[in-house]
């Protein structure tokens, strides 16, 4: 049972990527699925949950709702219903931590991102245990690094295709998706250094480590799907017999 564990900056193209792969691993791609099974377990929303972890990205705002009906649904019909993987949804952003990352003000403000990192961590936890997913972002590299035959994949791709990529998506001026694509990766860096206290860049947290801007999402995904396939059979090749 194959599992694969996503990070890289946004617009690097995790998403297509991870995709891809889950298609050709047979297996769930999950990412606000993440948090569909999170806001069951606190009891919340899925809306208040995106608006803890996007409260400061404003193309988020115009798209709250919709992203609340449609992971209601997901949760509903399983990681591979279509309204999970409904036309555009799979190129929204999924690296976004400006409201984790911001210093809490409050002790309750701590207890409730504590709660929050928790409760994620505890959902990747069980999907990964469960097998056959591919998990993207929200620190899962990190959250299952002891979790045997887990594959780790870090992405990279130069500043300037991140951007493209932020521009086509978004319909954003250049100087805007730029600043967007800044802003998003101070915050992915503060929210890993805050929660996990590594940096997400650290090449020791990844078995290997994909540079977008050489290979196509095709080669990548394939490659990714095979070195998951030769990880699992390692783990299951180890289990004694019963």
């Amino acid at each position: 049972m194959a599992v694969v564990a996503f990070d890289g900056p946004i617009g690097a193209g995790g998403n297509e990527v991870g995709a891809l792969a889950a298609r050709l691993l047979n297996a769930d791609y999950v990412d606000r699925l993440i948090l569909a099974q999170a806001a069951k377990r606190i009891g919340s929303t899925v809306e208040v949950l995106e608006i803890k972890e996007q409260r400061r990205v404003p193309m988020r705002d115009r798209l709250a709702y919709f992203l609340q009906t449609m992971l209601e649904r997901s949760a509903m019909s399983g990681a591979g219903g279509e309204p999970y993987f409904g036309p555009g949804l799979e190129y929204l952003p999924s690296e976004e931590y400006t409201d984790l990352a911001q210093e809490p003000l409050t002790a309750a403000q701590r207890l409730s991102d504590q709660r929050f990192i928790d409760v994620t961590s505890s959902v990747i936890k069980d999907l990964a245990r469960a097998g056959d997913v591919v998990i993207i972002g929200r620190g899962s590299n990190v959250i299952l690094k002891d979790l045997p035959g887990v594959l780790h994949v870090g992405l990279t791709t130069p500043l300037e295709l991140r951007i493209r990529t932020i521009v086509e998506r978004e319909h954003l001026s250049w100087n805007d998706a730029g600043k967007y694509v800044s802003d998003m990766e101070k915050a992915r860096v503060i929210y890993f250094k805050k929660f996990f206290k590594v940096h997400p860049d650290d090449p020791k947290l990844y078995h290997m480590v994909l540079n977008m801007g050489t290979i196509s999402v095709n080669i990548a995904a394939e490659i990714v799907a095979h070195a998951a396939q030769k990880v699992a059979a390692a783990v299951q090749q180890e289990k004694p017999v019963s």
